[in-house]
């Protein structure tokens, strides 16, 4: 049975009194800057990755990967030469990925990386070749060459000791037989076979496969190997495989899930004079003719005798004033209110089943009183006519009303069955997450303010699920969607700030504010070099590590 969790941040850690992320002339010294030998490796989508969720796997990866365990940097350039920054600030090649081109019609994304220990490094080339790279010098380097796997991106890397062996998350994008296009993960399993405290041999074992219709924010394998977290668009469904690779589909029950959740029948929006109404249709019914039943004080909508929405409205409409259209399983109604002016605070009388959005004019007057947030410009306050960096009064809209909710799952990897689950809205969306030697730590949006929290690594398989609010950044939901050319979003383990990268030249830091400050510090760093694109970033609690196309950063923090 799943366990329905609901996602509290803690009163005492939300600053209620914060005004704004001053803006501070503090000097961000560049300590270490690297010209490469060669290009960093970049893969463009070829033409027949043309749909968002592949633009958007391919905008926003990141070609520069952290191991966490011993604070070292890694990336692959041209040459398809492993380099790894060491934290002294050496850069050294480690190994060399590929020594032919023969096969790079294979390579259907780009190379990725995955860290689970000191010595254990999983690297793909983002086509079939996967490789496990033991050591961290190119002198004591031992690699293994793994079998021959579907093109993907490693998103989690998990070290399972006590079944000794490790769990590849890989994510690509696939098509359904409805030529629809769906995320995919592989969950690969490998045996560790020792002799003595080293590793002689690496087997497969099985794999898993998972698939959503949507997005997929956050992996993180647990490290007993029998749990994965996802933040993602939609419920997860199970591919069962074999060890002789035979494939069955499982589909995970939704009833279950939908059953426990207070999912909305329906969402609506307003503003003086008009309403407008989203209704899901089943998609059993969807080929149907909605029949749709407006009077001045009722709204009622059937489909195939099955009753949709249905009640006694608020306040009074125009019944000959309504429009709809359906797109696929979702139908749309524009109502026109009978008294211009009157805002409706419920749709229907009593009805707990739908969700008000803000409108826009709402929305962009939220905008106007919390756009001092963004500022950079010293000394500007609440009500000064100051400018605002790469401020869009668009942006919020587009993040806040676009989009499917997203959910957090723990999914038993052996029942294939989700524990727990949470619900965030389509609103509360990732920030970012940050790999901690032991869980994860994840930053999500809540209302106008940026909460992490750490999702503890319950090895027991205890059916608790311990997920803690650590701390906050306020007003950083406002500021983060005001960044429109945003790349990538980082922070480091110890969260004493975050970091909003653009695709070039911008760097903005915003640290923390203590709980009951009213201000704190928002630093600009330009590096000045604005035709060569940011390819990647690692934070750290001293250095903020930037990748371009042809060098390396070090900004001391």
């Amino acid at each position: 049975m799943t366990d329905v969790i609901e996602l509290r941040p803690n009163k005492s850690l939300i600053n209620s009194s914060f005004e704004k992320y001053q803006f501070s002339s503090d000097v961000v010294p560049i300590t270490l800057e690297i010209k490469l030998k060669r290009d960093v490796y970049r893969l463009e989508p070829n033409p027949n990755q043309e749909s968002w969720l592949e633009a958007r796997l391919f905008a926003f990866h990141n070609h520069l990967f952290n191991n966490v365990y011993d604070t070292s940097c890694w990336f692959i350039d041209d040459d398809w030469v492993v380099w790894r920054l060491d934290k002294s600030g050496s850069l050294d090649q480690v190994h060399k990925l590929r020594t032919t081109d023969t096969s790079l019609p294979k390579i259907t994304y780009n190379p990725s990386m995955g860290f689970t220990s000191h010595q254990i490094l999983v690297i793909s080339d983002g086509g079939e070749k996967l490789e496990v790279l033991l050591g961290n010098t190119e002198e004591n380097m031992k690699v293994f060459s793994l079998d021959p796997v579907e093109p993907g991106v490693i998103m989690n890397v998990q070290h399972v000791k006590k079944s000794s062996k490790i769990i590849v998350t890989m994510c690509g994008i696939a098509t359904g037989n409805n030529e629809k296009k769906y995320t995919q993960l592989t969950l690969l399993s490998y045996s560790l076979q020792y002799s003595g405290n080293e590793i002689k041999n690496i087997s497969y074992v099985d794999k898993q496969i998972l698939r959503v219709q949507g997005t997929i924010d956050y992996i993180y394998v647990e490290e007993n190997g029998n749990y994965v977290h996802s933040i993602c668009q939609d419920n997860i469904d199970f591919e069962k495989e074999d060890t002789q690779g035979s494939e069955t589909e499982v589909k995970q029950s939704d009833t279950n899930v939908e059953s426990q959740l207070k999912i909305p029948k329906y969402y609506w929006s307003q503003d003086e004079d008009s309403l407008t109404v989203w209704i899901k249709i089943p998609k059993q019914h969807s080929s149907k003719r909605p029949k749709i039943n407006i009077k001045p004080l009722e709204l009622s909508v059937v489909v195939d005798n099955v009753i949709l929405i249905q009640g006694e409205c608020q306040h009074r409409l125009e019944e000959d004033m309504a429009t709809w259209r359906q797109e696929e399983d979702t139908l749309q109604i524009d109502l026109s209110k009978y008294e211009n002016g009157l805002m409706w605070s419920e749709l229907l009388k009593g009805d707990t089943g739908g969700e008000c959005l803000p409108n826009e004019t709402l929305a962009a007057e939220i905008h106007k009183r919390l756009a001092h947030l963004c500022t950079d410009q010293q000394g500007s306050g609440i009500g000064e006519d100051q400018p605002c960096v790469g401020f869009n009064s668009e942006q919020l809209e587009e993040c806040d009303l676009e989009g499917k909710d997203n959910f957090l799952q723990r999914i038993n990897l052996l029942t294939r069955t989700t524990t727990h689950l949470a619900r965030l809205g389509s609103n509360n969306h990732v920030l970012f997450t940050c790999k901690r030697e032991y869980g994860q730590a994840v930053c999500l949006r809540h209302d106008h303010d940026a909460c992490v929290w750490a999702v503890d690594d319950d090895a027991n398989d205890d059916a608790e699920w311990n997920i803690k609010h650590t701390h906050s950044f306020p007003g950083f939901g406002y500021v983060e969607a005001s960044k429109t050319n945003k790349k990538f979003c980082v922070a480091p383990i110890d969260g004493s700030y975050i970091a909003i990268v653009e695709h070039t030249r911008h760097v903005f830091l915003y640290n923390k504010p203590d709980v009951d400050a009213q201000t704190a510090k928002q630093r600009i760093i330009d590096i000045n070099y604005e035709t060569s694109p940011i390819m990647g970033v690692v934070a750290m609690d001293r250095y903020l590590i930037i990748l371009s196309k042809d060098k390396l950063y070090r900004l001391e923090i």
